[in-house]
């Protein structure tokens, strides 16, 4: 009897499931989705790591960072070829921040292209039981599936994961690739891709150029070559043992969701006042007009700055100049600058004539960001546009100045108790004033320069178009020079990561308090507000990061900018 119950109730989770799922593809439940996610997240997270080569000797860092799966509780991890080395050792980071030691072990590339299949494991050394992801079964996905990244974009650079949404695109491509819509980058090689269970489907190999073009191994190849890839070597061909590959129990469950497509038509629309609240501002940057986007604020009836005000706008300091204008409902309105706040790289602005409506401050979303809030949607408003759709992909994190250091094109280095300069990028702004190779460098700003720890503090402080007074010496002259910084050029790429549309803004990074997410966000649509499914104002997008992250100033940041003006 307990048999038969046992029976029926299996019998009915299951055809309860098969009735969601079917749900599901007719219609697109953005809540019911969330909350999908956040059981397959919350069964995921833990189990996705950040690896990078280490030399246990030396105690050093000897690759750059990657990402891989933990899918036994025994330690064994999933990961891509192009990332791997038999025999290697791998220090492995887990999101709790314990690291242990792993051992390359077996890999799949073939001898006539070693891109395909991209096949690798490797194994935790330590006996312990580990945090661990369940493998699925990548033969029984759908086209519209939606899935999930948990991996560690390198250009961020953080000790946690990040999270990224999308839909299955393709089945296998004529590589033997699954397509998916999750946005990738170096660093998220060889990272996972997990079902709407919180399930492996595929692991992070390879990118096109356009945004949704990015390449999955099949989790099917680590079923079927479980027995050769445990053995640490290189397979130029693949392996003549085999193993089954099983079914998959929930095949019949899995979701397809055809309005992933086009997922803004499965959103309520914003109210008209929100929806409007994100607008063009032009202005003026050294000659140029520069266009970028704004946040309109109602603020309260009363409120006061020096004078009474009713609206205010906020948008990305770098990227509005002189004589900003506001395009709203149809009509420019000038704009006063009230304040500026580089370390945000936020612009306080003040409209000179009335602006209907703008986000109320009581719509602010005021709690904090947590676990439980990872994989939510944000809608972000853009002029003339459709919403762009995302989730929230991390908790928030400081992101160090790195990329957006003003730009001289000078080398120092200590020579004979002095910092001289040994290298001079010749169309540099250090070129252009005439610095030369063997001035020994004074001081900058009126800094004192004694050593070559002194030299890159003090330009690290500054940002592009910042001035800069440099005082060197020549033989026995002393001369300054009054330069303007400029943006650092990386060196020119044909890598798919730096070449999608619209790319990544000059001022990118450098902030305190961001989280990020997945919208592809341009960097002249920097500046617009985003929400909530429940239409909370959530923060501003201040910059793309890279070609999987948008950052996001909170909105405690922007309250306080606020509040240091006016009162309420």
């Amino acid at each position: 009897m307990t048999f038969i119950k046992n029976t029926f109730k299996t019998a009915l989770f299951l055809l309860l499931l098969l009735i969601s799922a079917q749900s599901f593809s007719q219609k697109f439940h953005p809540e019911k989705l969330e909350k999908t996610l956040a059981i397959a997240i919350k069964k995921a997270y833990g189990a996705s790591v950040r690896i990078w080569g280490f030399d246990t000797l030396k105690k050093v860092q000897t690759s750059a960072q990657f990402t891989g799966v933990v899918v036994t509780a025994e330690g064994h991890i999933l990961t891509a070829a192009h990332v791997n080395q038999p025999g290697n050792t791998y220090l492995i980071n887990f999101p709790d921040g314990k690291s242990y030691i792993a051992s390359g072990l077996g890999e799949i590339e073939f001898t006539v292209n070693k891109m395909f299949p991209d096949v690798a494991m490797m194994k935790i050394i330590e006996k312990g039981v580990w945090p661990y992801a369940e493998m699925s079964w990548s033969s029984s996905l759908k086209i519209d599936e939606p899935c999930l990244s948990i991996a560690y974009p390198e250009t961020l650079n953080q000790t946690l994961p990040t999270i990224r949404f999308g839909r299955i695109t393709d089945l296998k491509n004529q590589y033997g690739f699954i397509q998916s819509t999750c946005i990738m980058e170096p660093g998220d090689s060889g990272g996972p891709l997990f079902d709407h269970f919180g399930r492996v489907i595929a692991l992070h190999s390879a990118i096109g150029i356009a945004e949704d073009e990015n390449y999955e191994i099949p989790v099917d190849l680590y079923r079927k070559y479980w027995t050769a890839l445990n053995i640490p070597k290189t397979y130029g061909v693949l392996p003549s043992t085999e193993d089954a590959i099983g079914i998959d129990p929930h095949q019949s469950t899995i979701l397809s969701i055809p309005a992933l497509k086009n997922p803004q038509s499965g959103f309520t629309s914003l109210p008209t006042q929100l929806r409007e609240s994100c607008l063009f501002i032009r202005s003026m940057i050294k000659g140029k007009e520069q266009q970028v986007n704004g946040t309109l604020f109602s603020l309260p009836a009363g409120a006061a700055g020096k004078e009474k005000v009713n609206s205010l706008v906020i948008s990305k300091n770098s990227l509005v100049g002189d004589h900003p204008v506001l395009f709203a409902q149809n009509e420019s309105i000038v704009l006063k600058v009230i304040s500026r706040d580089p370390e945000n790289d936020l612009v306080l602005l003040e409209p000179l004539s009335k602006v209907k409506g703008g986000i109320p401050l009581k719509q602010f979303r005021t709690d904090s960001l947590s676990f439980e809030e990872l994989g939510k949607f944000l809608l972000s408003p853009l002029p003339d546009q459709h919403n762009q759709i995302s989730i929230i992909g991390s908790m928030y994190f400081k992101s160090p100045k790195r990329f957006s250091i003003g730009y001289l094109g000078a080398m120092a280095t200590l020579k004979d108790n002095n910092i001289v300069i040994t290298a001079v990028q010749a169309d540099s702004p250090a070129g252009v004033s005439g610095i030369e190779v063997g001035d020994q460098v004074v001081s900058i700003n009126g800094i004192d320069i004694n050593k070559p720890e002194d030299y890159g503090t003090e330009l690290t402080k500054l940002w592009p178009y910042d001035q800069l007074n440099f005082k060197i010496r020549r033989l026995a002259n002393f001369y300054t020079k009054n330069l303007t910084l400029d943006v650092f050029k990386p060196p020119l790429t044909n890598h798919p990561a730096e070449l999608f549309p619209g790319g990544k803004s000059i001022r990118r990074d450098g902030f305190t308090q961001v989280f990020c997410h997945d919208a592809k966000i341009k960097p002249e649509e920097c500046g617009g507000p985003v929400f909530d499914i429940k239409n909370r104002f959530c923060g501003i997008n201040i910059a793309r990061s890279s070609r999987t992250t948008t950052l996001v100033i909170p909105t405690f940041v922007i309250l306080r900018l606020i509040e240091k003006h006016y009162t309420y």
